[in-house]
């Protein structure tokens, strides 16, 4: 065979792309992260996305890199099993490689049909390389979430004259519209508060994740390690508390837990832990101690959550790799400005062990600085999301996390 045709013959070949895809058995809510691996970078070349019958999508393959990953819009399919054709395209336009994988998606309810048309509307991509805000109509107000909504305290008052709520509930989800946040007095019990607080013990014991005494250093993740943060983490009246406000079921994201004060200057978490559509994010605070003055308290800004989002493409900010300066630069900036701007009065949280903070995802909040060094603040807290929402991480450019509820809970 002379060389021609050899040449010939391996242009013709393709080769196998590796793809890891989210198991089947936990079908996926919001963006689909799969992650990619060729035998060789392609400069110039693109990834095709298929679901046969059904949407397809086009992302350009770094110049230089033979792995990465991509996010594909998962409302844009029936919930159920699908089939994606990958294939990968060189700068020539021939198909290089390919692979076949089956994915699952979840995103049902009234949320979930809302979101679904809105990325119809709005000509959202199937497939993307980096979440951002442009991909989607966040200026849609038929999108707006109840409590921003300028008759929210009269859906407060039809809920409680229907029987759906308490007056209890209704007076904190009108702290809620009008302040921002929300306090669930005594909401974790004693006992409970208790055991989390032996199992952060043998954590910081252990040294988990590096953790160092004394130290402003949060420890990611407790819950899926530990029984009691997990009943934390998966609190009823929690549970119940943001289904009211998401009218969906809530999807718990992390936990944070902190021994001491995060000292953490003032900031929005919508750019940080960003929903589609807005509103459809809350923080939930968990306190383990009372804290006690110069501890380093959590500070919040009542109604500081009616201030504009904050995110990366409207301050021009590029998404963060590894350093924070730029950020620092505009949007902190942005930030402090913000807080300055409005004159609002910071106020001092000082909770009793097993308070429970509700925040709204655009409240600014801050920790204060530890003046004290050996008091403690111990706290759990966690972020989620509304099932239906996308959830993405707007400083980054990665897709979200969101954890199904068990099925027994929140039926």
């Amino acid at each position: 065979m002379n060389l021609r045709k050899l040449v010939r013959r391996a242009a013709a070949t393709l080769f196998d792309i590796v793809v890891e895809v989210p198991p089947l058995d936990k079908p996926v809510p919001g963006l689909v992260c799969l992650r990619w691996t060729l035998p060789r970078p392609l400069p110039g070349g693109h990834l095709e996305l298929e679901v046969p019958g059904g949407p397809k999508g086009r992302v350009p393959l770094p110049s230089d890199a033979a792995s990465g990953a991509v996010s594909l819009h998962g409302h844009l399919l029936p919930d159920g099993r699908h089939r994606l054709v990958i294939r990968a395209i060189d700068v020539t336009g021939r198909k290089a490689g390919e692979a076949n994988r089956e994915i699952a998606v979840a995103n049902p309810g009234a949320l979930g049909d809302a979101v679904r048309s809105s990325l119809v509307r709005n000509a959202t991509p199937f497939a993307v390389n980096e979440c951002g805000s442009s991909h989607y109509d966040y200026a849609d107000d038929s999108l707006v979430a109840w409590f921003d909504r300028p008759d929210a305290d009269e859906t407060i008052t039809e809920w409680q004259r229907a029987g759906a709520i308490g007056s209890d509930e209704a007076g904190v989800l009108r702290q809620f519209v009008t302040q921002g946040y929300l306090v669930l007095a005594g909401g974790i019990e004693r006992e409970l508060v208790d055991a989390a607080n032996v199992d952060i013990d043998h954590a910081i014991e252990r040294k988990w994740q590096g953790y160092e005494w004394g130290s402003s250093q949060r420890i990611e993740h407790l819950h899926m390690h530990y029984d009691a943060v997990r009943r934390i983490w998966l609190h009823p009246r929690v549970l119940r508390t943001l289904a009211l406000l998401f009218q969906a079921r809530p999807m718990p994201c992390q936990t944070l837990t902190f021994v001491f004060g995060s000292q953490q200057d003032a900031h929005q978490d919508t750019v940080h832990l960003t929903p589609f559509p807005a509103g459809y994010m809350c923080g939930v605070w968990v306190a383990l101690e009372d804290v006690q003055p110069d501890s380093g308290e959590l500070v919040v800004f009542p109604g500081s959550h009616r201030l504009e989002r904050v995110r990366m493409a409207e301050v021009g900010c590029p998404k963060v790799e590894n350093d924070w300066t730029h950020f620092g630069g505009t949007v902190a900036a942005r930030w402090r400005q913000m807080v300055s701007d409005g004159g609002f009065e910071p106020l001092t949280y000082r909770p009793k062990a097993g308070d429970v903070l509700i925040w709204h995802e655009n409240l600014m909040h801050r920790g204060s600085v530890r003046i004290d060094k050996s008091l403690s603040r111990r706290s759990v807290v966690s972020h989620s999301f509304a099932e239906g929402s996308i959830a993405y991480y707007d400083s980054t450019g990665k897709p979200g996390h969101m954890e199904p509820l068990p099925s027994d809970i929140l039926r």
